[in-house]
């Protein structure tokens, strides 16, 4: 269906069921009702114990598959990022009934107006396959039953095209004196990849300044088009303010999932040799280098490699 390219008016400026889901697991550096402690150490030797409810030994494995999802992830959201700056317009065909319209029914132009905005509208659609047209009325006609102009110009399109390829442009004043006018464009979906925002947002801010300067309407619109033409099929590159708040939420978030996921990797190294062990079990220092350990957790020492005698096994 058709959609506003924008407009402006004299008084207003211009515009422009739930899934399931796995057992929910703790873990903490601090005891908590229902948990097991394990011990384990760091490659330097230092101890470090674990509180955790889940029923299998942390293993400490490197989440090497989330990394990778992760760099993928932040890879693909770069290359969103800057596939959606590139914009590389594409004539459309013309397989649908290409008749311009210009209806005048406002009488604000000359025979001699109409002949020239006719002329650049050829123009338009032999650059762009895009079918421009334009429609006047006074403000009477819509504003009875519509409670804005884009109301009434999206059923006046879509009751005169049947394809999602014109352009129309519809314009309106109160009694063809130029007073109180607005108008409003309408483009067919077909027509998204050549009537960019960019592009519309010139075009209205054109048309609004002539009209605002009493400019006459055919002179406004045709000025308008002349001033997109030239550069309407030009490949461009511009990111989009909304997509340089997408990628950096995106990146950012990313980012910090990683990196916390590295370097909770690199500390919690040593778990894979996790034991466990009464939450109350009793420390005791290397009797070689004073390096603090668990008696019966581990058979040398940690740090220095010295061999441990304990005769307590607190191990569970």
């Amino acid at each position: 269906m058709p959609r506003s390219s924008g407009g402006g008016s004299s008084g207003g400026g211009f515009s422009s069921g739930s899934s399931h889901s796995g057992p929910s697991y703790r873990t903490s550096t601090r005891y908590f009702p229902g948990a097991v402690c394990y011990a384990y150490y760091t490659p330097r030797g230092r101890l470090r114990t674990i509180y955790t409810n889940n029923p299998n030994k942390p293993n400490g494995k490197g989440n090497v598959a989330g990394i990778v999802i992760m760099s993928l992830m932040m890879a693909v959201g770069l290359g969103i990022f800057l596939y959606s700056g590139y914009h590389h317009p594409t004539k459309l065909n013309t397989d649908y009934s290409t008749t311009i319209v210009i209806q005048d029914d406002q009488n604000v132009m000359t025979a001699e107006e109409e002949a020239t905005l006719k002329a650049t509208f050829d123009q338009f659609f032999t650059v762009s396959g895009i079918c421009p047209s334009v429609l006047t009325v006074d403000n009477g006609v819509w504003n009875t039953h519509y409670a804005s102009l884009q109301g009434y110009a999206y059923d006046a399109y879509i009751n005169r095209f049947k394809d999602e390829s014109h352009w129309l442009i519809v314009y309106s004043d109160d009694n063809a004196t130029g007073a109180k006018w607005a108008f409003e464009g309408m483009q067919g979906n077909n027509t998204d990849n050549i009537l960019t925002q960019d592009v519309t947002k010139r075009f209205n801010e054109s048309v609004y300044n002539s009209l605002t300067a009493s400019k006459p309407v055919a002179a406004s619109l045709n000025d308008a088009f002349n001033l997109i033409l030239p550069n309407l099929m030009d490949t461009t590159f511009k990111i989009q303010p909304g997509m340089w708040a997408f990628i950096a939420i995106w990146e950012g978030a990313l980012t910090f999932a990683l990196v916390s996921t590295i370097v909770n990797m690199s500390r919690n190294k040593g778990l894979q040799n996790a034991v466990r062990i009464e939450a109350s079990a009793t420390k005791a220092p290397c009797p070689n280098c004073g390096n603090l350990y668990i008696p019966g957790t581990v058979a040398r020492c940690p740090k220095c490699g010295a061999l441990l005698n304990d005769s307590i096994a607190p191990k569970i």
